[in-house]
């Protein structure tokens, strides 16, 4: 388990995972996350008695009841979990080599290596407040 999520279980959210054939939330014995078992895991703050509800009662689930919760895990290929929703504003500037040039580029929130470096070197509650606050970005010029 990773700082971060350790974080938001000390900020009253609930681990869950998702069983996709089943198309139902579950509470995971282990932490586990793997392409093997399973891609992530979903946390949802204790607070969040209706969404909660409808996990106990096996009820619906409505893309409204979701938009609270907090998914971590794996994203794109060969890279590390991560924090996949909602992610913060990032901006990473980086040499790339493309077409055998080195360029510059700016790589926003939709990469994981960009919030692999947030999760490093931002505090986690920082992290956690611009998850939210779309005025706050994280910049980062890596050239």
């Amino acid at each position: 388990m990773t700082k971060f999520e350790e974080f938001l279980i000390d900020k009253g959210y609930l681990m869950f995972a998702f069983d996709a054939k089943k198309g139902m939330y579950y509470k995971p014995k282990n932490h586990i996350i793997s392409t093997m078992v399973n891609l992530g895991h979903i946390y949802i703050h204790n607070s969040d008695t209706n969404l909660l509800n409808k996990i106990e009662n096996n009820q619906e689930i409505t893309h409204e009841d979701r938009v609270n919760q907090i998914i971590f895990g794996l994203n794109e290929a060969y890279k590390p979990a991560t924090l996949i929703y909602p992610r913060p504003n990032i901006r990473v500037k980086r040499k790339k080599i493309i077409d055998n040039e080195e360029c510059v580029v700016i790589e926003n929130e939709n990469f994981d290596d960009s919030m692999n470096i947030v999760l490093s070197k931002i505090d986690k509650e920082e992290i956690f407040k611009a998850m939210y606050d779309k005025s706050m970005c994280f910049e980062f010029d890596l050239t």
